[in-house]
């Protein structure tokens, strides 16, 4: 492993940012910390920088087997991209992105040349070739943010540490950005970690997500393990749109909704319990064909994009998100106000 966290607790006066957190970030791996505001994952970064000190005795963090807990930041070696660039507005591109080497001590210090060589190769990979000479303010945010990222690369980091680096830019330039960002790091095998609370963004690169809440490690997995099998209520709620109900459990069956249908974990429960169903795990049907399902009235059609999603009222007033393909939808041909079957193939029950 590259990074291992243990027991580490952080306070800030009686206010506890993390609580006995723990998580292995393994070798060359890009590794989200995922959760909402005020959930630790930014403190949590700052503590592997070295930005921050843990609590005396609460916790220890290890780079390669070295105990570096007590190690000063700037002998840690590790790369930081901030959010908002942080880059010297006085200085050009190359001059940024050679900073770090030039500031090293004389004795570690690259030669003049090796320095300009290194910088021009850095530009390169980041695709900045041709705009050493521009200033940050003749920058866009996208490049920028490619500007601190070389800075950081620079001085040939152990760790790769990001703070939201696509929080300052538009919608459309963090997904190109974060797509590229992804394929540098296929090739450069960096061992990196990087904070978001965009759960579209942590899904599509990471190799590994660290879902935090309330200064806790809630579940540590791969995207498709954390999405398709939560272990908390917290992880369901925060990772996609989700219907909730409230249910009660007999033996390895869920009733809920007028519906009675097989867990799909297949557990022994008994009493009360919260079901979730995500929009896509919905079947729609034009009529009851036998099968478990719910009568629900059409309120709302979204039928542009890859899925068209609709709004519906059960039975009981209770109101829901369903989503199908469109090919599917066609075939359903349902208008507002019609009345469906709604069928869920899948149950998560907590």
């Amino acid at each position: 492993m590259s990074i291992q966290i243990r027991n580490v607790t952080k306070t800030f006066g009686s206010f506890r940012a993390l609580d006995d957190v723990s998580a292995d970030i393994p070798t060359g791996e890009l590794v989200a910390l995922l959760g909402p505001s005020g959930s630790g994952k930014t403190t949590l970064l700052r503590l592997i920088a070295g930005l921050e000190d843990l609590d005396p005795g609460r916790g220890s963090i290890r780079y390669y087997e070295e105990d570096i807990t007590g190690t000063p930041v700037r002998k840690r070696r590790v790369g930081f991209v901030f959010q908002h660039y942080a880059l010297f507005r006085h200085m050009t591109v190359f001059e940024n992105v050679a900073f770090g080497l030039r500031v090293l001590p004389r004795g570690a210090r690259p030669t003049k040349a090796a320095i300009r060589d290194r910088v021009l190769e850095l530009l390169r990979l980041v695709q900045l070739d041709g705009l050493a000479g521009r200033y940050p303010a003749q920058l866009s945010g996208g490049q920028r943010q490619r500007v601190a990222l070389a800075r950081a690369l620079a001085v040939e980091p152990r760790v790769l540490l990001l703070d939201e680096p696509f929080g300052a830019l538009d919608a459309k330039v963090r997904t190109e950005l974060r797509q590229w960002i992804r394929k540098l790091h296929d090739e450069l095998h960096i061992t990196s970690v990087f904070v978001t609370h965009d759960q579209d963004e942590a899904m599509e690169i990471a190799d590994q997500v660290v879902v935090m809440n309330g200064g806790r490690v809630e579940q540590i997995g791969s995207p498709a393990e954390v999405y398709h099998s939560p272990r908390t209520e917290f992880v369901m709620n925060f990772l996609g749109q989700v219907n909730t109900f409230t249910g009660r459990a007999v033996g390895r069956d869920i009733e809920f909704a007028d519906l009675r249908v097989a867990a799909s974990d297949g557990r022994l429960r008994d009493g009360e319990v919260r079901v979730f169903v995500r929009p896509h795990e919905f079947e729609l049907r034009g009529r009851a064909n036998g099968q478990p399902c719910a009568a629900a009235t059409v309120l709302r059609i979204h039928a542009a994009g890859s899925v068209a999603r609709l709004d519906l009222q059960l039975a009981d007033g209770k109101l829901i998100t369903a989503e199908v393909p469109q090919d599917r939808f066609a075939a359903l041909a349902a208008s507002t106000g019609d009345l469906v079957y709604v069928a869920p193939r899948r149950v998560h029950v907590f």
